[in-house]
């Protein structure tokens, strides 16, 4: 296993061995210390991203607090091997450079700090171009090709065993080939409550009408895009 994890103080920390820094001694020096008050913040002149994790839903009243779990059952520890699994395979996501947890009687609060991916979220690709594309409006791109190269990289994210547990159009991002500027990248992000494992059909559908969902909520469901979304996904899926 290539995580390691170390006790310092009430925290208990974990990062790769080959991560490329020294992570003890930047969390010794805290600097990766802040005021936990956001879910997200950028930090380290925004070349990294921390992640506090807060409740949601029925148990928000609880803010930051989670019920005590050994550190392999944490949210950021099961995060943070997915997407050290993922980045392993050279799946654009998010490379993780550490993460931790603060434990404090029977609860516990929890931290990831990633790298920060120079791109936009495709809820602000498609807010900059117009809707009617299929009427002949020009683009910086095409976009069938931007949501073929979406079905194709979800196929290969569950190809690799992992459902995502929130796949929506923020959590999708795209950014320029920086070897080729015609050609887009895309990065899926955020694996809170994603797992890890033999993905049977109905998991994969369940990915597929989230992303839908989301693209029908956000007003910017377009039954082509999502038409050559599929068919991309199931073509890479079933080669």
């Amino acid at each position: 296993m290539s995580i390691i994890t170390k006790k310092i103080d009430n925290k208990i920390i974990f990062y790769d061995k080959d991560v490329g820094i020294n992570i003890e001694e930047l969390f010794s020096n805290d600097v990766f210390l802040t005021n936990e008050s956001q879910n997200v913040e950028w930090i380290n002149d925004g070349k990294w991203v921390k992640k506090h994790y807060f409740r949601k839903g029925m148990m928000a009243f609880l803010n930051d607090w989670y019920l005590y779990n050994d550190i392999k059952s944490t949210r950021s520890y099961r995060e943070f091997e997915i997407l050290n699994y993922l980045h392993k395979y050279s799946f654009n996501t998010c490379k993780p450079l550490i993460g931790w947890v603060t434990y404090s009687g029977i609860s516990y609060k929890a931290n990831l700090v990633t790298e920060a991916i120079p791109a936009i979220t495709l809820n602000e690709l498609l807010i900059q171009q117009p809707k009617n594309y299929e009427e002949g409006a020009s683009l910086n791109y095409e976009r069938p090709e931007l949501f073929k190269q979406i079905g194709i990289k979800v196929a290969k994210m569950h190809m690799l065993g992992v459902y995502h547990g929130d796949l929506n159009i923020n959590n999708i991002m795209v950014s320029e080939d920086p070897l080729d500027s015609s050609n887009l990248k895309i990065w899926i992000l955020d694996f809170d409550k994603s797992f890890r494992r033999h993905l049977v059909e109905q998991d994969r559908k369940s990915n597929l009408h989230r992303l839908q969902r989301s693209l029908i909520k956000n007003k910017k469901y377009l039954r082509f895009d999502y038409e050559t979304f599929l068919s991309s996904y199931f073509s890479t899926i079933n080669a």
